[in-house]
């Protein structure tokens, strides 16, 4: 992990630079060998020494909250008054974003988030991967990923991170994971994720998790925002915001069950998203065309649904719910 406060110097990132008390943005221009990316980044170099912090949105490219949110926050703050310095990328996903994709990135139909840390050499997702490894989660201090529901998924607010073993990396990813403030604490990794890798990296790292549907609207990106902001300040670039939404007391939740489809067809839900449910209970079915029920969904386990597919339409593969269970 970085050191708590680091001298002031030039913030240099993919041929952007931002020298103290300066923010700077751009679009760097990422080969990914069949295609090229344009990532729009914001470095923002505080005229205060501290903390580096990386921070992405928009990993999928339909997670809209996320996306708006962490724009405002980078946008608005004061380099000036900025203790430390952020990389931000604020669409981590520009052909997904384009595309209006779901879960793939359409250049080589993988899923982003379980290529990290990527491969400089792969196809298009770990070349990608590979930059955001190396540019915005190394080096940082503290990472933050931004998240919400993809267009086809509802869930309740959770942050996440995972424990590295290194008492002084995982209480500051517990002490921003708090002040974010959200309904729940999902704490475990997720191979394949920007936060492992960040974990893995011994780098302490949160997962921000508000909205979906493929909507964004103020009543989320305000939460997402006010959590981003209070995150900052627990980590020590920013005084504690005043005003905005209040930080909800998280419960903790340890464990998870993830369900997905073995068939193509047509997903009926019978919970709702922040439901509690015990092991046993029906959760839905995947019928075919003329409504025969071709998979029946049982809870593995008790706890709360995380989140929910709320789209008709069901592939063989894609996830159904989530259940957290503490």
């Amino acid at each position: 992990m970085a050191e708590a406060v680091e001298p002031l110097a030039g913030l240099e990132v993919g041929g952007l630079r931002a020298a103290p008390g300066q923010r700077v943005t751009g679009l760097v221009a990422i080969d990914l060998g069949e295609a090229v990316a344009e990532l729009p980044i914001v470095l923002v170099n505080g005229a205060g020494g501290g903390r580096r912090v990386g921070i992405t949105a928009g990993i999928h490219g339909a997670e809209y909250v996320s996306i708006a949110a962490l724009r405002r926050v980078v946008m608005e703050l004061d380099p000036a008054r900025l203790r430390g310095s952020i990389v931000a990328v604020l669409t981590a996903n520009p052909a997904a974003f384009a595309a209006r994709s779901i879960y793939l990135n359409p250049l080589d139909r993988k899923n982003l988030n379980r290529v990290f840390p990527g491969d400089p050499t792969g196809s298009a997702s770990d070349r990608l991967a590979a930059w955001l490894d190396a540019n915005v989660i190394a080096g940082s201090g503290l990472f933050i990923d931004m998240h919400c529901g993809d267009m086809n998924e509802a869930l309740v607010p959770f942050t996440g991170i995972e424990l590295t073993g290194d008492p002084a990396v995982d209480a500051l990813s517990r002490a921003v994971a708090d002040a974010y403030g959200l309904d729940y604490l999902v704490i475990g990794p997720l191979p394949g994720s920007t936060t492992t890798a960040a974990a893995t990296r011994g780098i302490a790292a949160v997962l921000g998790e508000v909205g979906g549907r493929g909507q964004h609207p103020e009543s989320d990106v305000g939460v997402h925002a006010a959590g981003l902001r209070r995150a900052l300040a627990a980590a020590g670039l920013i005084d504690a915001p005043a005003g905005g939404p209040a930080a909800r007391q998280s419960t903790l939740l340890t464990q998870e069950a993830w369900l997905r489809s073995d068939v193509s067809g047509y997903w009926q839900p019978r919970v709702e998203v922040g439901e509690a449910v015990v092991a046993g209970q029906p959760l839905g079915e995947v019928s075919d065309a003329f409504g025969t029920v071709l998979r029946s969904i049982e809870a593995p386990i008790a706890g709360v649904v995380l989140f929910l597919v709320t789209s008709l339409a069901m592939n063989d593969g894609d996830p159904l719910l989530a259940i957290g269970a503490g």
